[in-house]
């Protein structure tokens, strides 16, 4: 049995709201008060949730790999205590760029709302440093312990040789103080480079109000990036009983549509495979840069059928490829986004991820528009390049 997973560190971006809704995704009002944050406001919503979604750029070196997942632990925990006296919904992730702090809740404890992104904001707390790091390290030992993470952190890995692993090492960890991850806090956390998206139903000059300071600092110090300390990465040697293989496919000058398209009509090829394998095509973030990546695992009578599927799957596609599917591609990747930015919580996190990779408030919407503009061309031109390139491959054997 096949089955078909796109994934991608995009999460809620692949799709749109139809097109005479496109412009529901540029913001009422961005504010820009000096000395930060920068907020892009979408006063919508039927109901009286409002999401609140700080995102803050981070950068770590390998001596600090893992230092954004020891703050998400610290500010998850101090969030989700202050958030369960009201009701609210608190998360905090660590994304290939930056850390995201988000608060969901009634629009009526707005304020309690922001006190709780400050408190997740806040400096790290050395009481709390060796019980993040203890379970940072179960998280990664946990990761590694698995075929499908092992296979994820080698294929990473090869297709950014050097790069810092985000869940972090055990000699990052090893080295690793209170004072360190203190230091990456301030260089990182200054209201000057904070951005906000809040939606729901709140007027701009109380938003502003609750927001304007964030308890950041305006400026941090300079930033000290040079690291260049041994890694102390290991890749994982996990009890594998299949067969295990990834090819990653960096994509070079492909629109992030194009590729999120393209991805969509191998996963629906994968899905109608025979054979007894599982498959999946995901679209991966490493850095600022993406990759197409095709896996699977099969038990050795399924290993050659594995095998043959993912090695013509590209040429294949550009054979078959048509008009017609991309448009239905095109407009299912529509109708997921049509559905996850319906609640504000959705609407922040798509908005909010599109302004942290490009860099505009209004990246969203001209997202969308990219999207609807993929054409037959584009895919079947990016699908050939790919076919024709020898993949970077990492494998398990049992």
């Amino acid at each position: 049995m096949t089955s078909v997973a796109i994934l991608t560190a995009l999460a809620l971006a692949f799709g749109s709201p139809a097109p005479s809704e496109a412009q529901a995704l540029v913001p009422d009002t961005v504010l820009t008060p000096p000395g930060g944050p920068a907020i892009a406001l979408f006063q919508t919503g039927a109901t009286e949730v409002v999401s609140l979604r700080v995102s803050i750029p981070l950068e770590e070196t390998v001596e600090e790999a893992g230092a954004g997942q020891l703050l998400r632990i610290q500010a998850r925990d101090r969030m989700d205590d202050l958030a369960g006296r009201i009701g609210a919904r608190a998360q905090v992730q660590r994304t290939p760029r930056t850390m995201v702090y988000q608060v969901t809740g009634s629009v009526e404890d707005l304020d309690f709302l922001a006190w709780i992104l400050r408190v997740g904001l806040s400096p790290p707390d050395p009481n709390r440093f060796e019980a993040a790091r203890r379970e940072a390290r179960t998280d990664l030992d946990r990761r590694l312990e698995t075929p499908e993470g092992t296979l994820a952190l080698r294929l990473l890995n090869a297709l950014s040789p050097g790069a810092t692993p985000l869940q972090g090492s055990q000699g990052a960890f090893d080295r690793m103080d209170h004072g360190r991850l203190s230091a990456v806090w301030a260089r990182s956390h200054v209201r000057s480079d904070a951005r906000v998206v809040a939606a729901g139903r709140i007027d701009a000059p109380v938003l502003l109000s609750v927001l304007t300071d964030l308890g950041l600092p305006e400026e941090g110090p300079s930033p000290q990036l040079s690291g260049t300390g041994a890694r102390g990465q290991s890749l994982g040697s996990p009890e594998v009983i299949r067969y295990w293989v990834a090819d990653g496919y960096p994509l070079e000058g492909a629109s992030l549509g194009t590729g999120l398209v393209t991805a969509r009509l191998l996963a629906g090829m994968v899905r109608d495979s025979p054979g007894d394998f599982e498959a999946s095509v995901e679209i991966w973030e490493i850095g600022l840069r993406r990759a197409l990546v095709l896996s699977g695992a099969a038990y050795p009578r399924g290993r050659s059928a594995l095998s043959n599927r993912l090695s013509g799957l590209l040429a294949e596609g550009a054979g078959q490829v048509e008009g017609e599917r991309v448009a239905r591609a095109v407009a299912e990747l529509e109708a997921d986004v049509r559905a996850s930015a319906q609640d504000p919580a959705g609407l922040a996190e798509f908005v909010g991820s599109a302004w942290d990779r490009d860099g505009d408030p209004e990246s969203a919407d001209a997202f969308l528009r990219e999207l609807r503009d993929v054409t037959l061309d584009q895919v079947e031109a990016l699908l050939r390049e790919l076919a024709a390139r020898s993949p970077v491959r990492e494998e398990l054997e049992p």
